[in-house]
């Protein structure tokens, strides 16, 4: 596959992400609603598989291909050895905690759909929730050579 079919792959899912967003905008940045959660300017959390599904449904895509593109053009973090886009983490919202099924999005993937075809004007702020501190050194290993999550994207 060429990378222009990959560029119409994304543009396709930018599309579908903005326009499912302007119709229901707690799908993004609204603990217990949102299939996804900005937690530092670089990237936002996402809760597997309701992201991977929902994003197949909102750009009319096989899920497969969904996770295949965003993983090949790098737009989601994964494993180095494994290109394994999946961790399990435990974040804290309202003084709970959750262990939840994850993979990281680049934050400039979701906000130019969010600002291209959403309606959104200006910056996107970060959520609520936060990872646990004691995930930091599991999620430094998992990002590998990628940009780490800043200290903004953790609590104790």
């Amino acid at each position: 596959m060429s990378l222009q079919d990959y560029q119409t792959r994304i543009d396709r899912l930018q599309k579908g992400l903005g326009k499912a967003f302007a119709e229901n905008p707690f799908i993004f940045n609204i603990p217990g609603k949102s299939i996804a959660l900005k937690v530092d300017p670089y990237y936002y959390v996402a809760f597997e598989p309701s992201f991977t599904e929902n994003l197949s449904k909102f750009s009319v895509m096989l899920k497969q291909n969904v996770r295949d593109t965003l993983v090949r053009t790098g737009n989601i973090v994964s494993a180095a050895e494994t290109r394994n886009p999946l961790i399990k983490i435990k974040l804290k919202w309202d003084g709970r905690t959750y262990a939840l099924s994850a993979c990281f999005v680049e934050a400039e993937f979701i906000d130019q759909a969010l600002k291209m075809y959403g309606g959104v004007i200006g910056d996107i702020g970060l959520s609520d929730m936060q990872i646990l501190s004691s995930e930091r050194e599991k999620l430094d290993n998992f990002f590998g050579e990628r940009t780490l999550l800043q200290s903004v994207a953790f609590t104790d």
